[in-house]
């Protein structure tokens, strides 16, 4: 009997032991993290230059493609010396190689090998002298690799010969000003680089310029404190200006004294003069880090804190899971059941340093269920775990009743994440059959996740003329190779089935968008395709279609004698221009017009709402309508679990093509085949405009105050002033490429003359003239049929080719090594 009861004794206790423990774990803040990513391993690579620290420079798992790597530029003087510091933190490096390549990577110029780096602190050092003859003015790929116990590291830089750019004194001046700005004493002095226009009533941290107040520049009452320190990058530099970006973290304590994190990336674009820096331009985004064990709850929703409001989220059919992204991380909150929950984030939660927050990948979610359950893509850089220093896209799928993130297929790539980013923007969803489809390289690509298997659907496509639904499940494009030429190709990824728009005789069709799970397309006579008397085309759309899936026309919109152009297409609202045709040659907008979405809208259980704070100025809330709410959820954090299989390798070469790649305001904004285009947005962000081969086609602020050409050393295709571009490409193709900079200013293609490149100028219906030259007050004209060149007024020619419609044509001399 004593027995009995003894063994009943330790059944209850053992009993009462997990009831207890249940009941702690069920009401406690948080679980442990239980990711399995190991810690990052590479070291960073930095450059010192006259003692600062400069273009931070982080490990690439394999060799990237060069010309779709440009995280920094590193400008050289005629010593070509550079010393570079290596944070090893707890990797061995045995060894220290570089190559300088030609910008696009098909020519080594130069490579060595340094076993014995220098120990200097906690840092390596490693003095170069690169003694390869170097174009002035033309970027270089420097490929760095280090050799680790059992792996290398690459790392990549730009580096530009250019004389007296004061890289050094623009870097300690970056470091000077973000450091000063978060103390208040020190933040005076800065005032008289502020152009400010704002009375900070409504501060946005999220989006802080130089156009700010002096208060908001110096944080306000948000009293922060620096986290980790931050390295000034080098994003562009020339004799006149620099542009330079930095991120660094800082913390603030709310009013229970709990910390928020921040992640802070700022740009400056300055010029030094008079041994002074001027600021031209600057821009602060400071967006919270989500921390779901703060008190971000409320009676209607979860208020995610400083932020931009463009919140990737989406939440199940029953409004039971919310999941959403913040700086590079996942979460889900089921208000329902109180639980926060953490699904993916490279971030350590102590003692963790830039190499785990950095935020160079994105996550787009692509299913949410009623069970819980998310899907969703990772692409980017990988920060830590098996794929550590990997650029590449992820397929994973959450489990909540695992609690894990499992990895389903992995695909490394070669090209940057400013890059990769363009692309999947366009395109990246995967089914319930667990196939994958991506825009790559032109193609589009069925991946299949349970065989590790891909196919190429359609080759060719270009993206201008490629349209995806809002959540990706339907694409559409204009087929440009073979015999469905002309015509436009659309699928459900969902069912894998195919319809095909045939174009009639005679006309033309046109992909324009999506609204709900309906196509827009145009229909246009292939006689209003208007061509001007330079060659350069613009069209007019008769009929506005929207079609379902199965070819039912939803809506069908045309004016008698208007043509539609300049379509945008939004989520509730397609807007565009009726315009009327001037002559044969180009049409002339009259007014402006849209079609409404007439679906009716669902109610909607989700919104995004702007909350302010005196301490934190304006916060992004996600409100949640008719959802019951938990005061104090528990908040876990998930698992994160590697596939087994390999790595989907896929052919991502980008095909060679005349493509301009407009850098500003700290990185990859845009991508033309128009190089006039390319201009005009690099004008409006103070940038540059580079080509494939990575030759500088335009910079803003770099050009010299005089120039004049010996008329005697250009083609003589140029000095003929011929406009016909075929004519032209023929005569110059051995020794430049042709750019049509049409619609650009005089002041804007006057930097093609100061980089000695003649431009010619329309002057009238059939005359032309050559600039060869230029000075504070006049254009240097050669006249094509007196082969004579004379001064001729800034202003006057101003307005001479303004009259002729701003048409301008040059030539970009090819490189030779």
């Amino acid at each position: 009997m004593i027995r009995i009861l003894k063994k009943t004794g330790i059944l209850l206790f053992v009993f009462l032991l997990g009831v207890i423990g249940t009941a702690l774990l069920l009401n406690s803040e948080s679980t442990d993290n239980r990711s399995d990513f190991n810690d990052a391993t590479f070291p960073e690579v930095m450059i010192d230059m006259d003692g600062t620290l400069m273009n931070r420079m982080y490990g690439y798992a394999q060799p990237m493609q060069t010309d779709f790597t440009r995280d920094s530029v590193t400008p050289l003087d005629t010593s070509k010396k550079l010393t570079f510091k290596v944070n090893p933190y707890n990797s061995e490096v045995n060894s220290f190689s570089y190559e300088i390549r030609t910008s696009d990577g098909s020519k080594v110029l130069e490579n060595k090998k340094i076993k014995n780096l220098q120990k200097e602190d906690s840092y390596l050092s490693v003095d170069v002298e690169i003694n390869s003859d170097l174009r002035m003015n033309q970027e270089y790929s420097m490929q760095i690799a280090l050799e680790l116990n059992e792996s290398t590291a690459y790392y990549y830089t730009r580096v530009v010969s250019r004389s007296q750019v004061h890289a050094s004194e623009y870097a300690a001046f970056v470091k000077y000003f973000y450091e000063a700005s978060l103390d208040k004493e020190s933040a005076d002095a800065l005032g008289s680089y502020l152009e400010p226009a704002s009375t900070g009533a409504s501060t946005n941290y999220s989006g802080i310029n130089i156009n700010s107040s002096l208060s908001e520049v110096s944080w306000g009452t948000l009293a922060p404190q620096l986290y980790q320190e931050g390295i000034p990058v080098i994003k562009d530099i020339n004799e006149t200006t620099a542009s330079i970006s930095v991120e660094y973290q800082i913390t603030s304590q709310n009013s229970d004294g709990d910390t928020e994190l921040y992640d802070v990336k700022e740009f400056y674009r300055m010029r030094y003069l008079d041994t002074r820096i001027y600021l031209l331009d600057f821009q602060r985004s400071a967006n919270q880090v989500f921390d779901g064990t703060l008190p971000v709850y409320s009676d209607d929703g979860i208020i995610l804190g400083v932020r931009d409001k463009n919140v990737e989220y989406m939440m199940n059919d029953s409004a039971t899971v919310l999941a959403f992204v913040q700086e590079g991380d996942l979460w889900s909150y089921s208000p329902g059941n109180g639980k926060v929950n953490q699904v993916f984030s490279f971030r350590k939660t102590e003692d963790g340093d830039f190499r785990d927050s950095r935020i160079q990948h994105d996550i787009k979610i692509v299913r949410v269920t009623d069970a819980g359950d998310i899907d969703f893509v990772l692409y980017g850089y990988m920060n830590r775990g098996s794929h550590e220093g990997y650029e590449g896209i992820g397929v994973y799928h959450y489990n909540p009743d695992k609690n894990v993130a499992e990895e389903r297929a992995f695909i490394p790539v070669s090209e940057s994440f400013e890059f990769l980013k363009k692309d999947l923007e366009k395109l990246s969803y995967v089914n319930e059959e667990n196939e994958l489809f991506l825009l790559l390289a032109k193609s589009l690509y069925k991946i299949n996740i349970e065989d590790n298997s891909s196919e190429v659907l359609e080759e060719g496509i270009k993206n201008a003329n490629f349209v995806s639904s809002n959540n990706n499940d339907h694409a559409a494009w204009l087929v440009s190779e073979g015999d469905e030429k002309g015509n436009i190709k659309e699928i459900n990824f969902d069912t894998g089935e195919t319809r095909l728009i045939e174009h009639e005789k005679g006309k033309r069709l046109r992909a324009v968008g999506f609204m709900n799970e309906d196509l827009i397309y145009g229909i246009l006579n292939k006689s209003d395709i208007l061509t001007d008397e330079d060659g350069h085309k613009s069209e007019g759309i008769s009929i506005l279609r929207i079609e379902d899936f199965d070819g039912n026309v939803k809506k069908e919109y045309q004016k008698d004698g208007l043509y539609i152009t300049d379509i945008s297409v939004g989520s509730t609202l397609i807007e565009f221009e009726l315009s009327a045709k001037s002559g044969d040659t180009s049409y002339v907008a009259q007014k402006k017009d849209n079609i409404m979405n007439n679906k009716k809208a669902t109610e909607n259980t989700v919104k995004i709402e702007l909350v302010s704070a005196s301490r934190t100025g304006i916060r992004v809330k996600l409100a949640l309508n008719g959802t019951a709410q938990t005061d104090s959820p528990l908040t876990m954090y998930a698992k994160v679990s590697s596939t087994n299989q390999k790595d989907i390798v896929l052919d991502t070469q980008i095909p060679q093509e005349s493509t301009y790649y407009v850098y500003g305001q700290g990185g990859l904004d845009s991508i033309y085949t128009d190089p006039a285009k390319a201009i005009l947005q690099a004008d409006a962000l103070g940038g540059v405009v580079l080509n494939r081969a990575q030759q500088y086609i335009w910079e803003r602020g770099n050009k010299k105050t005089k120039t004049q050409m010996d008329t005697a050393e250009l083609p003589e295709a140029i000095l003929a002033g011929t406009m016909d571009i075929k004519t032209l490409k023929k005569s110059v193709k051995n020794t430049g490429t042709v750019i049509d900079l049409t619609g650009c200013s005089l002041d804007s293609v006057l930097y093609e003359v100061s980089a000695q490149r003649p431009v010619i100028a329309k002057t009238g219906s059939d005359t032309s003239v050559v600039i060869v030259g230029y000075d504070e007050y006049n254009t240097y004209l050669y006249d094509p049929v007196k082969k004579e060149t004379y001064p001729y007024g800034m202003n006057d020619s101003t307005d001479l080719f303004q009259k002729a419609g701003n048409v301008f044509i040059t030539y970009v001399e090819s490189v030779s090594y």
